[in-house]
């Protein structure tokens, strides 16, 4: 028996790239290329919002519940500028 390479006796055949224009129609009728679109899911755009939020600082969290606690944190100077900052929301 005689192997004549991986094509058989007359080896592969040569791929020809088959080109069909595109076209599609515009508003006027005239035919034109076809555009892509892209469409973004809800669940995407939620997910690209999420991964914009700044990371959660837990040793600054824990240090304000520790001065909550402790009855330091509410300062008469912190008390006044949040009573400014809520004047200026008005």
């Amino acid at each position: 028996m005689e192997i004549q390479g991986p094509g058989g006796v007359s080896g592969p055949n040569r791929l020809e790239p088959h080109h069909v224009p595109l076209r599609g129609s515009d508003a006027t009728g005239e035919l034109g290329p076809i555009r892509d679109r892209v469409e973004i899911s809800e669940q995407a755009k939620l997910l690209e919002k999420l991964s914009q939020i700044p990371a959660v600082r837990l040793d600054l969290i824990q240090e304000l519940k520790r001065l909550i606690e402790a009855g330091e944190y509410e300062t008469p100077e912190k008390v006044e500028v949040a009573v400014a900052k809520l004047l200026e929301e008005f």
